[in-house]
């Protein structure tokens, strides 16, 4: 046996060394890369993915291995050794290829933002991915008929020279970027005090995502439910701060604006900690409660807010590796199988579990469970603050009003589901007896423009302040920015002004400012001269901050 692995190791070897640059690229060098890129997408620490990956790395090599080896002693014992070559062949190109294709031809990926990709509009993409793919089959063809006897030795000196080039790549990643170092902690948000009402005084805000004013008031009328605001003032003319999520969740708490200047983990916690809004909210005596399923507020300061635990949390290994294995084939894959990857966003929020099956507490932002979760007010003395973060529109549109899952929703049946949630959420402050005592705010985080990520500055803005009443919902023409919620707006309400009673001090020839970007690391300055839903009056102001 001995003699016999001695007289094929050369033979054998180059398998082993494609198998093993194979997995080092796609279960080592990728998911960290992808870590690096976007590290506050992961609840977990980087040690964490490492050994998690390592694993996997592991498997898979092995497992690969065995099958080359296997081609190799079949094609041996019945002394056809063309096909172990053929074999190599192949394997070789298919490994050219998708290095290729992951690493050179990623340029024009969609956006990763949960819409639902339409890969029709990548023609152009496909037809490279293709004739890339025929080019490199001609020269691994030419390799293998001009070099038949040391193919393989190219081929083992080709997969080596790849491995240190991603090797020394990987170097940099790890020298370079110390954001993916931060420590995390397993800060959660449960569902803690979700029910509470105080009899005193209440400060409640509710943010539907992907909420745009003007959809939304078209589906609330469509659904003869323009009553459920009634005690309301809106604001259809706001200008939301940023178009996506991450920004502008602390932003309306904060009133901080994330320009690049730092990791975004450690804005977030920092401008979280150091909020005066919360700070004003502590010295008014309120219960402060925060539900957002993905927080990134990750040092001991938010233990401060009643409903965020310490829980002690695994990584469930096989959700993380179907996580990583949709977003490996979304970019390896050539583009027109890409679409087979099955992906609109990467949610590593999913692989998240509790080591003490007591603790399944954490907070979710699905419309539907927390419709199901909101249930009779508990009663208590102390001033209670909440603000509850429901999906709202947000993709992927596959429910009705009813909570069904539809094939081929629309944006509208996804706000009539939001809707029931908000109806269900004003009713029980209602019939608790608080809704007098209750500062109530209805807003988004931004606004919705279909697939195109432009054009999402215009969010809903419902205010009710304490003791508020009308006979029809107040409309208000004022040019509302979001700088605004913090500047003033949330003092105002905190010391019983009612929503009518708000920027007074506004102008009509107001400018104000908007940041926009694709990219989370190359920001613009915008400002609007105009009405909010106005997209071609956000103009560029030239200021770019980008980290």
């Amino acid at each position: 046996m001995i003699k016999f692995i001695k007289g094929n190791l050369k033979s054998m070897v180059v398998s082993l060394v494609l198998s093993f640059v194979l997995c080092f690229m796609l279960f080592v060098y990728e998911p960290i890369a992808m870590f690096s890129s976007n590290s506050n997408d992961f609840w977990f620490d980087f040690s964490s993915l490492v050994l998690s990956n390592l694993l996997l790395f592991l498997v898979c090599f092995f497992g690969i291995s065995i099958v080359s080896l296997l081609v190799y002693f079949i094609s041996i014992k019945i002394k056809k050794q063309i096909i172990y070559n053929i074999y190599i062949l192949i394997y070789f190109i298919c490994f050219v290829y998708i290095y290729i294709q992951g690493n050179y031809l990623v340029g024009s990926l969609p956006t990763l933002d949960g819409a639902p990709i339409d890969w029709s509009k990548y023609g152009n993409q496909n037809i490279i991915s293709i004739l890339a793919g025929i080019f490199i089959i001609i020269v691994g063809v030419i390799i293998y008929k001009k070099f038949n006897k040391n193919y393989k030795k190219i081929i083992a000196y080709g997969c080596i020279f790849i491995f240190l080039m991603q090797f020394v790549s990987l170097g940099s990643i790890l020298l370079t970027n110390k954001e993916m170092y931060i420590k995390k902690g397993n800060y959660v948000t449960t569902n803690d005090n979700i029910n509470k009402l105080s009899n005193n005084k209440n400060f409640l805000m509710l943010l539907v995502d992907m909420a745009d004013s003007k959809t939304f008031n078209a589906v609330l009328k469509d659904n003869n439910m323009e009553n459920l605001f009634k005690d309301f003032t809106y604001f259809p003319d706001t200008l939301s701060a940023y178009p996506f999520t991450r920004e502008s969740i602390p932003f309306i708490l904060t009133g901080e604006w994330y320009e690049a200047q730092e990791p975004f983990n450690n804005f977030y916690s920092n401008s979280m900690t150091n909020s005066s809004f919360i700070k004003k909210l502590k010295d008014y005596d309120y219960d402060v409660n925060i539900y957002e399923n993905e927080l990134i507020w990750n040092n001991e300061s938010s233990l401060e807010v009643s409903n965020i635990k310490i829980i002690n949390q695994n990584i469930n290994k096989v959700t993380l590796y179907k996580q990583e294995l949709k977003y490996i084939l979304f970019r390896y894959l050539p583009f027109p199988l890409k679409k087979y990857s099955k992906i609109n966003t990467m949610d590593f929020y999913k692989c998240r579990e509790s080591k003490n099956s007591k603790d399944n507490i954490e907070y979710s932002s699905d419309n539907k469970k927390v419709y199901d979760t909101l249930g009779d007010a508990k009663i208590t003395n102390k001033n209670y603050f909440q603000f509850v973060h429901i999906d709202g529109g947000h993709y992927p549109w596959d429910t009705n009003k009813d909570f069904e899952h539809i094939e081929n929703g629309t944006y509208e049946d996804k706000l009539e589901s939001a809707l029931n949630v908000i109806e269900k959420y004003l009713n029980r402050i209602k019939n608790s007896g608080q809704y007098d005592n209750s500062v109530i705010i209805i807003l988004a985080d931004h606004g919705n423009n279909g697939y195109n990520p432009v054009g999402r500055q215009n969010p809903i803005l419902y205010i009710k302040g304490i003791n508020e009443h009308h006979d029809t919902i107040n409309i208000s023409d004022k040019k509302v920015s979001y700088a605004d919620l913090n500047d003033t707006i949330y003092t105002d309400l905190l010391n019983n002004k009612q929503s009518n009673e708000l920027l007074n001090d506004i102008t009509n020839n107001r400018v104000r400012r908007f940041i926009y970007y694709k990219d989370y690391d190359k920001m613009r300055e915008q400002t609007l001269d105009g009405y909010a839903w106005e997209t071609n009056k956000l103009k560029d102001t030239g200021k770019v901050y980008e980290r």
